[in-house]
């Protein structure tokens, strides 16, 4: 008992004195703490790349020795490093990009850049463009069409939310898929009026990749284009004060990803979620399953969890609805799985204690998740499972409650609450896109971006929310979502999230305070220094470290 109470006062003593000798000290500032218990403080320490003590300004300089490095805030805000939920880093076709033409481009306007393209691009070689919302939900729209612009060229052109794909017959050809090729599991061909005929559209999984190997996938790549990318991103990211960022591996498997970030070596955290699929014969394919969480050469890196494409998405008629689509008479969206497909994704997750993300949002398909989930005896919470968008969970009280009960963790999008050309908001929604609603039935809301990864843009979403007013929220809660409950959302807060005594000194430091600018003026945030681990991974120059 002496032994263990000895050791037990030598570690608090090991505390108190790295306590007491900060490597670094930030003082007369506004830190937003992220945690309910103390959300300001004034000032931080930090020892070893973790925080190691907060509060005033007066008590924090007290810990500082001759070789502790300081930064005057000078009344600045800082927050914690923003954690960036749902997002999809680049994993495209080694391709000619056709003009850009907008978010919802016209056929003819798609078209005559496919004509400019072909004679600038050598013959066999990809053509790839991005079509809208008119497009995609458009009959004209098909190989036949494409085929006559550019015959000796494969063509993809994929939707900007990626659940639609027209490929022409040569694009088609390229990915192995005949003319009256059947579905596969999880994705849906467009046919011509014989039921057989491929009109070239695809959708799910068909739109991205269709029916083609992860290794057919990783030929068609430009990894030293992904590379490129991946550096030029960074120093965005880190100049939006995003320190963490949790990918859903749409272009390439955990594996590659993990291969081509170490090639990149980024400064900034990155979560890789697999992407499941299943095979014709009803088996279960997930690409490096096996790979290990975390290796010593990757820090900063973590594998964990897999995506399940449930549906498609509004936009296209593809989320599964109660209600038919206003604009289709009695079409309600449809699946792109069974329940019994469903629960077996389920069992071999619970199998490997892994965590589940589901795409899902229909007013209908949220309904079949959440009554297989509780029909299934399973502690769910511990497992911490994430609907991707969960647009319509609100549409019921009972699925409020359900989801509730099994801890069912909802990662909102907020940019997707902004008009769209050739989508119209129609009148003020009931339901759908909820925010406030969540944190009111005490269920976990997290923010990824799901598109263009400014913070300042989605907070300003999050807080207006131009669909559906009434439930916006405070920019205080939508800071909290877009870090200490995203950090939850990837079993990570013990490590990050938060600026508390032992949390990884994950920071941003704003150029004006988010808490009470204009709506409008949110956008003209950016980072003066950001900081992952302790270290200094983007600075403005406009604080000096004495």
């Amino acid at each position: 008992m002496r032994i263990v109470l000895t050791a037990f006062l030598i570690h608090l003593f090991s505390l108190g004195a790295m306590a007491q000798q900060p490597d670094l000290i930030l003082t007369n500032g506004k830190i937003f703490t992220s945690d309910t218990s103390q959300l300001y403080v004034q000032a931080l320490a930090i020892k070893d790349g973790r925080i190691t003590a907060i509060g005033q300004t007066a008590d924090i300089e007290k810990l500082a020795s001759p070789k502790t490095k300081r930064i005057d805030l000078g009344g600045m805000l800082v927050v914690p490093g923003f954690n960036d939920a749902h997002n999809h880093l680049p994993g495209g076709l080694k391709a000619t990009k056709i003009a850009s033409t907008g978010m919802n481009p016209s056929w003819e306007a798609v078209l005559d850049s496919l004509k400019r393209a072909v004679q600038r691009t050598p013959e066999g070689q990809w053509i790839e463009g991005t079509i809208g919302i008119t497009i995609a939900n458009s009959p004209e729209a098909t190989r036949f069409v494409l085929d006559k612009i550019a015959p000796r060229h494969p063509v993809r052109l994929l939707s900007w939310w990626g659940h639609v794909g027209v490929y022409n017959t040569l694009g088609l050809r390229e990915m192995g898929i005949a003319d009256d090729q059947p579905d596969p599991k999880g994705g849906f061909y467009e046919r011509m009026p014989d039921g057989k005929t491929l009109t070239g559209k695809g959708y799910e999984k068909n739109a991205y990749w269709p029916h083609t190997s992860y290794a057919k996938m990783a030929a068609l790549r430009d990894e030293n284009a992904m590379i490129g990318e991946f550096r030029g991103m960074t120093q965005a990211l880190l100049k939006a004060g995003i320190t963490s960022y949790q990918n859903m591996c749409t272009g390439a498997t955990a594996a590659d990803y993990a291969r081509i970030w170490k090639k990149a070596g980024l400064p900034f955290r990155l979560r890789l979620i697999r992407w499941g699929d299943m095979n014709t014969d009803g088996s279960l394919s997930i690409p490096a399953k096996d790979q290990p969480k975390t290796t010593p050469d990757l820090p900063l890196l973590t594998v964990s969890g897999t995506k399940w494409l449930l549906e498609g998405t509004p936009l296209e008629g593809g989320a599964e609805q109660v209600d038919p689509y206003p604009n289709r008479p009695g079409w309600y969206g449809r699946m792109n799985y069974t329940v019994p497909e469903i629960e077996r994704m389920c069992q071999e997750a619970i199998a490997r204690k892994d965590q589940l993300h589901f795409h899902i949002g229909g007013s209908k398909s949220i309904g079949k998740l959440l009554d297989l989930m509780a029909a299934m005896p399973v502690d769910w919470k511990a497992l911490r499972p994430r609907f991707e968008h969960g647009d319509e969970i609100d549409y019921s009280p009972e699925y409020l409650k359900k989801a509730q009960n099994m801890g069912v963790i909802i990662v909102q999008n907020p940019t997707h609450f902004a008009p769209m050309e050739g989508f119209p908001m129609g009148p003020p929604s009931t339901h759908g896109m909820a925010m406030k609603t969540l944190l009111t039935n005490h269920i976990p809301l997290a923010i990824g971006s799901d598109g263009p990864f400014n913070p300042y843009l989605n907070i300003m979403f999050a807080t207006t929310h131009p669909r559906r007013p009434s439930e916006a929220i405070s920019r205080e809660q939508a800071v909290i979502a877009y870090t200490r409950t995203a950090a939850y959302a990837e079993f990570a807060e013990n490590t990050k999230g938060t600026l508390t005594v032992g949390k990884v000194a994950d920071l941003v430091v704003l150029s004006q305070n988010i808490f009470k600018v204009p709506a409008p003026k949110l956008l003209q945030t950016e980072s003066v220094l950001t900081m992952v681990n302790g270290k200094v991974v983007y600075d403005a120059g406009l604080l000096k470290i004495n």
